[in-house]
């Protein structure tokens, strides 16, 4: 039997990146960046950089995936189709201040060189609830007026606590443990910075959605006027005239949905993802409190709608003037 060339491939995709697990408290710091070629050369040179300047090893590494460890500290590098992700993990003590024996300051400092610019940024402290129960969280919650999501998630084994606000530059989550597994515990936490990882992506839809808003409007009242100046014609001479505008506007309008194609498509796709995850989590309501469903669902979802409808305005104005 003769094997096509990219069985093994294939399958190894399927199997790469798996969560890693949590072994206690851990802070988890995730970064994603929207990186050209040599930037992402770049990345890569950096993290082999680490591995020669100080004592660290590598656990996992493929073209496109790479685990590095010194003790209980990991860094890992995945490259993704768009963007790429640097996520640091360090153990915390009981209090939740971290505990490795690396210097925290050149932690911080060693992910804030990296090159590219980040898209994303963000930490969660997962913490185990025998040191920091919810009821102690939720107590410091109710006299503030800022808008927390929170709810109970993975059957009821972890809570989660995020305002999505930034702070110092990053989006905090708190992962409270209240009997996951470390497989599990690894599996909610990636669950998690990808939801707001996948969020931001697909916002990067948004703008572009807003930016041709106004474009259409003109394209599409230009229309219905060379329409009308078509039929109206009285000379061969203004038919033709009438022709060659719509020509020029049916090439602005392909134009467009070449430029806008890719990135309406790449938010609806990151979308979808990020309510899959949520829906993973298995979220449970806590009274008072918004899910992080709810949050997508008022602020993420009405985004989406109008890429939709802009993707959707601007085909079938290609339709027409075809």
């Amino acid at each position: 039997m003769s094997e096509h060339l990219l069985r093994h491939q294939l399958n190894a995709e399927f199997h790469a990146r798996p969560p890693l697990p949590l072994t206690g408290s851990t802070r988890i710091r995730h970064l994603a960046f929207l990186p050209d070629a040599a930037e992402t050369v770049s990345q890569r040179a950096y993290l082999d950089r680490l591995l020669t300047e100080a004592d660290w090893a590598i656990t996992e590494q493929s073209d496109s995936y790479c685990v590095v460890g010194h003790g209980d500290v990991k860094v890992r590098w995945e490259l993704h189709t768009e963007f790429s992700s640097f996520t640091l993990l360090e153990p915390l003590d009981a209090n939740g201040a971290a505990k490795s024996a690396l210097d925290a300051r050149a932690l911080q400092r060693w992910m804030a060189e990296m090159p590219g610019e980040a898209i994303v940024s963000l930490r969660i402290d997962h913490r185990d609830a025998k040191d920091l129960a919810p009821d102690t969280v939720m107590a410091a919650i109710y006299p503030s007026t800022q808008q927390m999501v929170v709810s109970r998630i993975v059957d009821g084994k972890a809570w989660v606590f995020t305002d999505f606000q930034f702070v110092e530059g990053e989006v905090n989550f708190l992962l409270i443990d209240a009997g996951m597994t470390q497989r599990q515990a690894g599996r909610t936490a990636q669950r998690l910075w990808e939801i707001e990882t996948y969020r931001l992506m697909a916002l990067l839809g948004l703008p572009v959605a807003k930016k041709i808003g106004t474009w259409l409007r003109e394209s599409e009242l230009k229309l219905a006027t060379l329409t009308d100046k078509i039929g109206d014609a009285r000379s061969t001479i203004d038919e033709n005239t009438a022709l060659v505008t719509l020509s020029n506007l049916a090439a602005e309008v392909e134009n467009s949905v070449a430029r806008t194609a890719f990135r309406f498509g790449a938010a609806r796709a990151y979308s979808t993802v990020v309510m899959q995850r949520i829906g993973e989590l298995r979220e449970e309501r806590i009274t008072g409190f918004p899910t992080l469903k709810e949050f997508m669902d008022r602020r993420l979802v009405p985004s989406m709608n109008t890429c939709a409808a802009m993707a959707t305005r601007q085909s079938e104005l290609s339709s027409r003037v075809a």
